[in-house]
């Protein structure tokens, strides 16, 4: 993964959304995804549901992340990812109820197009 441009999570006034994780009827809060499509690019990761905010970080082909929020129209979804792959991003376990991400990797958003489904 490429370097991230913000060293904390944004603040989510001015448009910018949490990426929350929901209970799932015992199941995972999020799905294990990769990015594709990007080719010699990278993708933006905002840090709303909307392109109109400012890019907070970039992610290329190939990169892991979890896909656990989602917007209305299912344009864009809410990722947590890190650049340490064996980081734990500790949301491989059911939640009970609708929490935040306050993890101790990024989060963010990404145009769901540039995104597929691994596991889960």
């Amino acid at each position: 993964m490429t370097g991230s441009l913000a060293q904390a999570q944004p603040q989510f006034t001015g448009g910018n959304r949490p990426v929350m994780l929901r209970p799932a009827d015992g199941l995972d809060p999020c799905s294990l995804g990769e990015i594709t499509g990007a080719g010699e690019g990278a993708i933006m990761v905002f840090p709303g549901d909307t392109t109109t905010l400012d890019a907070v970080d970039y992610l290329s082909d190939g990169d892991k992340v979890w896909l656990c929020d989602g917007d209305e129209g299912g344009d864009m979804v809410g990722i947590v990812y890190s650049p340490n792959p064996d980081l734990d991003c500790e949301v491989g376990s059911p939640v009970t109820q609708e929490l935040m991400y306050t993890g101790l990797c990024q989060s963010g958003w990404i145009r769901s197009e540039w995104v597929r489904v691994v596991a889960g």
